[in-house]
């Protein structure tokens, strides 16, 4: 008996995991810089160095899964973030392309989501 795969032709779950890769980076980033500031910076002080550092590795883990899951979506799609065709049919071969495209966009947007959840470490460098 064959099992099919999690994220395989006919499975949805190529569009929502980006979602949940987003949103475990959203955790981690925000869990890691109030941990941080909690124990180290009682007065404020403390510099977020070391917290950059680990943000910007979950941020890297994160995007190379996103873009993993694009290069799968690229390859369901048949390659471009713009619709140069109709998806007018109940086939299986168009429901494949809709569901490809749509999690490519999917997977463009939660990039964006991914970069400007980083960012804030950028920004400042010191708790406050």
């Amino acid at each position: 008996m064959r099992y099919p795969r999690l994220i395989d032709d006919r499975s949805i779950w190529i569009m929502v995991a980006p979602s949940v890769i987003w949103a475990a980076h959203f955790l981690l980033c925000y869990w890691i810089a109030a941990i941080w500031c909690a124990k180290e910076a009682a007065d404020g002080s403390a510099p977020l160095q070391p917290v950059t550092w680990t943000v910007a590795g979950v941020t890297l883990v994160a995007l190379g899964l996103i873009w993993a899951l694009a290069r799968h979506a690229w390859g369901r799609y048949g390659g471009s973030l713009f619709i140069t065709r109709t998806i007018a049919d109940d086939r299986a071969q168009e429901r494949k392309h809709f569901l490809g495209h749509v999690a490519l966009l999917l997977c463009a947007l939660h990039t964006l989501a991914v970069i400007f959840t980083a960012l804030p470490v950028l920004v400042f460098d010191r708790c406050w």
